[in-house]
């Protein structure tokens, strides 16, 4: 399989998760083109300012890598500073959510897998 970046379907996500300002999402890979527990792979660029609500998985996890830009993850209401390099990992039960600080878009790597 092979998709280039032209044919990656892009949208804006507004106050996602009950959050705050724009997220723009690129859809890189969804669950239909692996086959596999795969459930997406997203591209995201999310605004400064901006907030992905906190919000809980029940039977599915997230990987977030953060590829530039700062801000804040929480994760089962925890704080913890993020830049770029740093993964959090939501397992299924746990809550996270993602607040940019306002120094310039953060782009993140999101990775789903349902179990």
């Amino acid at each position: 399989m092979f998709r280039p970046a032209d044919e990656m379907q892009a949208r804006t996500l507004t106050n996602c998760h009950d959050g705050s300002g724009d997220l723009e999402c690129r859809l890189v890979l969804e669950a239909a083109d692996t086959g596999g527990c795969l459930s997406f792979m997203h591209d995201d660029l999310l605004e400064p300012g901006a907030v992905i609500g906190e919000h809980t998985h029940e039977g599915n996890e997230e990987v977030y890598m953060v590829v530039e830009g700062r801000g804040v993850m929480i994760v089962d209401g925890e704080e913890y500073p993020i830049g770029p390099g740093d993964v959090s990992v939501c397992r299924s039960g746990h809550s996270h959510g993602i607040r940019n600080s306002r120094d310039g878009t953060m782009r993140l790597i999101v990775v789903g897998m349902t179990l």
